[in-house]
């Protein structure tokens, strides 16, 4: 019977801070949306990387005189290299590309995309080179130990490229977290602000109740429930936008990127483990801003 009174009393509550209410309700959901996303972006960052790390090769360039001199890389520097990284427990593979074939390989890779760089490229411009697939692309210590060997120039990691590469959704994922904190900072004062209107407006009637015997918690659990009810309506509708958004305008655009494998997609799956978790955590402290306004202000 109580809490039947208590949720009566939230639900009128909201109907008469009606503007308020519509304020809070939109606050939070941007709020709540925005941490969706970025944690939606964190993953899709990380699966992205998955994908990259899983194709990159680190690259021993090898300098002028082995470059010129050795084709097949059976004999010399080229060999001494080789056989260290093929020893090491750390390289899954090496292979060899001498000047020619990473010229082939150069004309293949830029043809179409910069056909003017092609034609001012000579062939011996390129270096021969090592091409390491590594069995953990972080773990670089297989090609540290040959940097300073005979017969190696340059060494390009791949992976270094698609660290940074990734780092532009890093940055992505760092402003949705910055903007979300401004809108849960927002909702946090309409919430004290609808809990002292509403405190205010039922003054008289909690003085009267209290006097016949009602606890302080029976008196302020409306308020409470007033913000638990409006942040729990903008989770839901966060909830819904994320995922409308999500499958209705995300996927379409990116939809070519993700079956070219250049970009990982968003789960439905990682949407519905987001928002529960996210908004049981706005819930919570909607509740503790809504009690900490009523002990702050409310003395009757």
């Amino acid at each position: 019977m109580r809490l039947g009174y208590v949720l009566r009393e939230a639900f009128r509550g909201l109907g008469r801070n009606l503007t308020m209410t519509i304020a809070l309700v939109i606050t939070t959901a941007i709020s709540v949306g925005l941490l969706v996303a970025g944690v939606l972006v964190t993953q899709m960052t990380e699966d992205t990387k998955d994908i990259y790390l899983e194709k990159v090769e680190v690259m021993v360039q090898l300098d002028e005189p082995t470059s010129a001199n050795d084709t097949t890389c059976e004999h010399g520097a080229c060999a001494d290299v080789k056989k260290k990284l093929e020893a090491d427990g750390g390289v899954e593979s090496v292979t060899y590309r001498n000047r020619e074939e990473s010229y082939k390989r150069f004309v293949e890779v830029f043809q179409e995309t910069d056909p003017l760089l092609v034609e001012e490229t000579s062939p011996d411009a390129l270096p021969a080179a090592l091409h390491v697939r590594l069995v953990d692309p972080t773990d670089t210590s297989a090609i540290d130990a040959i940097t300073n060997d005979p017969g190696v120039d340059t060494i390009v990691d791949q992976g270094d490229e698609v660290r940074s590469a990734t780092s532009n959704l890093d940055t992505i994922r760092n402003a949705t977290f910055i903007l979300a904190l401004v809108q849960a900072i927002a909702a946090i004062f309409l919430i004290a602000n609808m809990v002292q209107i509403a405190a205010f407006n039922r003054s008289r009637e909690m003085s009267i109740m209290r006097m016949v015997g009602a606890t302080r918690w029976f008196t302020n659990a409306p308020f409470v429930f007033e913000a638990v009810l409006a942040v729990l309506f903008g989770t839901v509708l966060a909830g819904v936008g994320v995922y409308l958004g999500k499958n209705f305008v995300l996927d379409p655009s990116l939809k070519n990127l993700y079956s070219s494998q250049l970009l990982a997609p968003i789960r439905d799956s990682d949407i519905w483990v987001a928002i529960p978790l996210i908004g049981a955590v706005a819930i919570v402290f909607a509740a503790l801003a809504a009690w900490v306004t009523l002990r702050s202000y409310v003395r009757k």
